[in-house]
């Protein structure tokens, strides 16, 4: 077993799961926002957010989103982008691994 696999294998699990409902499309074709389902897996609870992509591909801009909604985002950049990565293409992650 490696380091990284020893290291993945204590990390805990996130407090905040992320899945994506769905998005809805600007008048250009574009992605105008995705409509994601937040759950705090400590407190149970659970929050339907609209989000841009520029705020959904920025961790700082969902931390400050999900404060609003007093929920505790605290996640580095590279383990936000896994998440991204997850939730909007679940085959990556099969793919990863």
């Amino acid at each position: 077993m490696t380091l990284d696999h020893l290291v993945k294998a204590a990390a805990p699990e996130p407090p905040l799961t992320f899945k994506c409902l769905g998005h809805t499309k600007r008048d250009d074709g574009l992605v105008g926002h995705y409509h994601l389902e937040v759950t705090d897996i400590r407190s149970g609870k659970t929050a339907k957010i609209s989000v841009e992509p520029k705020h959904l591909a920025s961790a700082r801009s969902m931390k400050r989103i999900l404060l609003d909604r007093c929920m505790f985002y605290k996640a580095p950049r590279a383990e936000h982008d896994q998440m991204l990565l997850k939730i909007l293409d679940p085959s990556a992650e099969a793919i990863q691994k």
